[in-house]
């Protein structure tokens, strides 16, 4: 009994230690594929690039997929680049303007994020920000003290108090790459990998081309149209407080530097507008922004159009060809002032 015990709990130890082993392999060998999304992956790592180097543009953009899609930096002049990064808010925001910094000189930073984003509710960090390690060590340490701080994990506030510690050490984890964190999802993994090369190929040059003849933009919606409404309208917005902490960093980087600041909250499609016409979440998200030109008198706050007909989005939140265009002139003629 004693020898089936051993050789049983032997068998268990090499058994896992194996597929770790495994999972380990792949995640190091093709990350675009155990990582997460493959058109994810290379849209990130191609802005993480544009970040992390000198570039010579000297007005940037900063965002979420809607700051990537609404703007494109060709129509605004010759020394705008578009370094948004989709899934993204303000803590990436700091992180992306200080290294910037520290390769480029900035005189011109606009902001494009969606509130959701704002209010810590978005499932991406966990998923992109974190696996794709966009973050190093210290700032992912940074991050958890403020959490400890506050009390709560960010963009994961149902997480609860008591178990804080222990959840941030599951994200630590996964932003690890600790192979086990992906044991959920390899076998999708290992499925794209073994069916879809040669489509993520053709998917990566695609995007990289894009980003790269667009400084950082890109369209995710392809449609010609799109009428759904993504509007809670009795939902009060309440920005996140980690979020607001990294906003001042922003702006004090601003200050030091002597940089312009403007924020736009992207147009939503009328739809959507027209729950969000006199609604709760419409006046408090006007407090906030009247809030924000208070506090920091660097900041501006770049009143576009709250809507765009519909016809200007191709899919529930992103503009289409149309829109980008619209919304780039509007947000040129409004600078140029």
């Amino acid at each position: 009994m004693k020898q089936f015990l051993t050789k049983t709990i032997l068998y268990l130890l090499v058994t896992v230690l194996l597929s770790g082993t495994l999972i380990y392999l792949f995640i190091s060998q093709k990350p675009e594929f155990f990582l997460g999304n493959a058109v994810d992956y290379f849209q990130c790592q191609y802005q993480y690039g544009q970040i992390n180097k000198k570039t010579g543009f000297t007005n940037i953009i900063i965002g979420d997929s809607r700051g990537n899609a609404s703007i494109n930096p060709r129509q605004l002049g010759g020394k705008w680049i578009n370094l948004s990064i989709p899934g993204s808010d303000l803590f990436e925001g700091y992180i992306t303007l200080k290294r910037y910094l520290q390769y480029n000189k900035v005189d011109t930073l606009v902001m494009v994020y969606g509130m959701s984003y704002i209010s810590e509710y978005s499932r991406w960090f966990n998923l992109r920000t974190i696996p794709f390690q966009f973050i190093n060590y210290s700032e992912l340490k940074e991050l958890e003290q403020l959490e400890r701080k506050y009390n709560y994990l960010f963009h994961n506030r149902a997480a609860g108090h008591a178990t804080l510690r222990y959840d941030q050490f599951i994200r630590k984890l996964k932003y690890l790459h600790a192979p086990f964190s992906y044991r959920e999802t390899f076998f999708d993994g290992l499925h794209s990998f073994c069916f879809s090369q040669s489509e993520a190929g053709i998917a990566k040059q695609k995007v990289i081309t894009q980003l790269s003849e667009y400084r950082g933009y890109t369209n995710f919606g392809v449609a010609d149209s799109n009428n759904t409404n993504n509007i809670n309208a009795n939902l009060r917005f309440e920005p996140g407080q980690i979020n607001q902490h990294y906003l001042d960093q922003i702006m004090q980087l601003a200050a030091e530097h002597d940089i312009a600041v403007y924020l736009i909250d992207p147009p939503m499609n009328r739809a959507s507008f027209n729950s969000y016409n006199k609604s709760v979440y419409e006046s408090t998200i006007d407090q906030f922004l009247e809030g924000l030109q208070k506090k920091y008198p660097r900041l501006c706050v770049l009143q576009t159009d709250v809507w765009l007909p519909n016809t200007m989005f191709g899919d529930p939140l992103h503009v289409n060809n149309k829109g980008t265009t619209w919304i780039s002139a509007e947000v040129r003629d409004r600078l140029s002032r």
